[in-house]
């Protein structure tokens, strides 16, 4: 699996390894992060590659299938 674009725009969890406080933050973010600082913590988490494709491949229910237009209302008036 890669990552995939449609869960680019979508908050996506990661847990810390040291203290397991979950970090909510954009598909986007994860696509190009390297490391970030821990709120729980303070520590350097490093995420690396194989770590970003299991986090896509958790949320992955959350993916809009490619092509399919976005849902929306419709409103008569």
């Amino acid at each position: 699996m890669s990552l995939s674009p449609s869960l680019f725009s979508v908050g996506l969890a990661f847990q810390c390894p040291q203290c397991n406080f979950t970090v909510i933050k954009n598909g986007s973010w994860f696509q190009v992060v390297s490391h970030y600082k821990c709120d729980g913590c303070g520590r350097e988490i490093r995420i690396t590659y194989p770590d970003k494709i299991a986090i896509f491949q958790k949320h992955a229910h959350l993916a809009t299938p490619s092509g399919a237009p976005e849902s929306r209302s419709v409103h008569s008036g």
